[in-house]
């Protein structure tokens, strides 16, 4: 019995951080854009849209310049400013590497 337990909680992990946990997801690179006033990482989309995440760190790992990730996003629903207006701001609902 312990043994199906240890089996269905190390499947569990293993698939949780798949594709498949962010449906409908993007593909997209982090790209560091901190040589632009107030900018730092954003994240651009396969379609060159550029998107300013206010949460890219909640996630279970470290963005860096390059990365490539798959994202699922949505519109910021309250009204942030930005000094980089580099793209619209966005929360970010599922980031995983590609």
């Amino acid at each position: 019995m312990k043994g199906l337990f240890v089996f269905i909680a190390s499947s569990l992990v293993f698939t949780a951080c798949t594709r498949t946990s962010c449906d409908n997801a993007q593909a997209a690179t982090i790209e560091d854009y901190t040589g632009l006033d107030g900018c730092g990482l954003v994240i651009k989309l396969e379609s060159g849209e550029v998107l300013e995440p206010m949460n890219l760190n909640d996630f279970n790992i470290s963005p860096t310049d390059g990365m490539k990730v798959w994202v699922k996003y949505h519109q910021a629903e309250t009204f942030i400013g930005s000094i980089c207006m580099v793209g619209p701001i966005v929360e970010i609902d599922c980031l995983t590497k590609r």
